[in-house]
């Protein structure tokens, strides 16, 4: 049996070729045969994140608001998202998986060319501050920002992108307790790196009494440097789902498609804090 979710055909029982092949002609036929139920969940996912995005506005403006406000905010994004997520994973059971594989692929590439864009007009601010508007960069009394602590993160943030790959293709060979392993290896990579960002942080805040309020370079590094953890945060939420799926045995050789837009990704993740760290740290 073919098990690559990549084809472009299912295989057929003995004897029955030629009704399959009229009944998947005339499925693929009717767009509405792969057409997902009607959902509120995308409605809900978009008013939390804008709750969360004022939240966090409210915040940085300076005003004191309540940390249930936060809380609310986060599981208005938290719950829409799993509850979506859960529902894409079960209706993909009831319709074709390769014509499905094929949307989910196509779609979640457009989520993440949405992603890099808004991390592309951050570089390109950050551009034209350095060369456009800016006599001098970094501004003086700038403090200085040591690469060495920031390249160890870096390092350890791109070897992670190998160990879900191992993972991915150990799980597709059957070997689901190797997966498993790799990918807790692959949190835990994405944890430390966290550590390490969060350690930076506060030595610049609390040996330098650098903060976001010094001035548009501090803006920029703690605005880009926080989005991208932040991003690393939906990572690592992303990837306990994958591992709670294979534990309960919900993914398989055919149905993956989690396991596969986790390392999309998780990769993409990658890429942008190496563009980072070469912008912030090096330039």
């Amino acid at each position: 049996m073919n098990m690559d979710p990549t084809s472009t055909s299912l295989p057929a029982p003995a004897g029955s070729a030629a009704p399959a092949a009229a009944h998947g002609h005339a499925a693929h036929s009717d767009p509405s045969a792969h057409a997902p139920q009607p959902s509120g969940w995308p409605l809900l996912l978009a008013l939390g994140i804008g709750l969360f995005a004022t939240s966090f506005f409210l915040l940085a403006s300076g005003y004191h608001v309540m940390p249930l406000f936060y809380l609310s905010a986060l599981i208005c994004v938290l719950i829409p998202a799993l509850g979506w997520a859960t529902t894409i994973a079960r209706e993909r059971h009831q319709q074709d998986p390769v014509f499905t594989y094929k949307l989910l692929r196509r779609g979640f590439f457009y989520f993440l060319l949405s992603e890099g864009a808004i991390f592309g007009s951050f570089f390109a601010h950050n551009i034209y501050l350095r060369y456009a508007h800016a006599k001098t960069w970094p501004p003086v009394g700038a403090p200085y920002l040591d690469p060495h602590l920031a390249a160890i993160g870096t390092l350890l943030l791109v070897f992670s992108s190998f160990t879900y790959h191992w993972c991915h293709q150990a799980f597709m060979k059957g070997k689901k307790a190797l997966a498993k392993n790799w990918l807790l290896a692959t949190i835990g990579l994405g944890i430390i790196f966290l550590g390490i960002q969060g350690y930076d942080w506060g030595r610049l805040k609390a040996f330098d009494k650098f903060t976001y309020q010094h001035g548009a370079f501090g803006s920029e590094f703690y605005w880009m440097t926080g989005f991208h953890g932040l991003h690393v945060c939906v990572g690592l939420l992303f990837l306990s789902l994958v591992y709670y799926r294979m534990e309960t045995n919900q993914i398989n050789e055919t149905y993956n498609f989690s396991l596969t837009a986790a390392e999309y990704y998780w990769h993409f993740v990658d890429i942008v804090w190496v563009f980072l760290f070469f912008v912030i740290y090096l330039l």
